[in-house]
């Protein structure tokens, strides 16, 4: 009798046990909908719920009102800038001073504005990458190798190099903003 009952649990227990856990699982679920009202309200034993009324899209909160250029997608809902970057192929080579040395800097970009064009402005800026590099090249003529171990230096280095790239991009006409250049590796041989 003993055999017969083990038997039987060996084969119904798991299936008991997994039914048990699925109820269980299925009652914790709330459903969308709660159909003895909707129940109701076909049968015209209560009135139908007032419709909610939609936010106005074109009513900003105060801290979206005091920013300027809200942009907006295809549904209205608002884009929030974000940061692109764009590193260089290759790495720019410069003589130091007068003498024979060399020295390797490699260079970054950063774009910042609506995720939409920066992705636009990250396709085209490999595509013209060949007209940008003489500009960043024409701003590391003539660098000591004090001014290139100097962090200040460096620092003024690339605030000239966005200068210089952005009106080289205007004179381009490319609708093109660089917010920041940024000098990723240093290498003095």
């Amino acid at each position: 009798m003993l055999k017969k009952l083990g038997n039987g649990l060996l084969y119904v227990g798991p299936g008991v046990v997994i039914l048990g856990v699925f109820a269980a699982g299925h009652m914790t679920i709330t459903p969308e909908s709660d159909r003895l009202q909707s129940y109701r309200i076909e049968n015209g034993l209560i009135p139908p719920p007032e419709p909610e009324a939609e936010p106005d899209q074109e009513k900003l909160s105060p801290a979206e009102a005091e920013a300027e250029g809200v942009e907006r997608d295809e549904e209205g809902r608002i884009v929030p800038p974000a940061w692109r970057y764009f590193s260089f192929t290759m790495p720019f080579s410069a003589n130091l001073g007068t003498t024979d040395r060399l020295y390797s800097i490699e260079v970054s970009l950063s774009v910042f504005g609506n995720p939409f064009v920066g992705d636009v402005v990250m396709l085209r800026l490999p595509e013209i990458e060949t007209q940008l590099r003489p500009v960043v090249l024409d701003q590391m003529q003539g660098m000591t190798e004090d001014e290139v171990r100097d962090p200040a230096t460096r620092n003024a280095l690339a605030s000239r190099i966005r200068d210089a790239l952005n009106a080289a991009l205007i004179e381009m006409d490319e609708n093109i903003e660089i917010e920041a250049a940024m000098i990723t590796s240093v290498l003095l041989t």
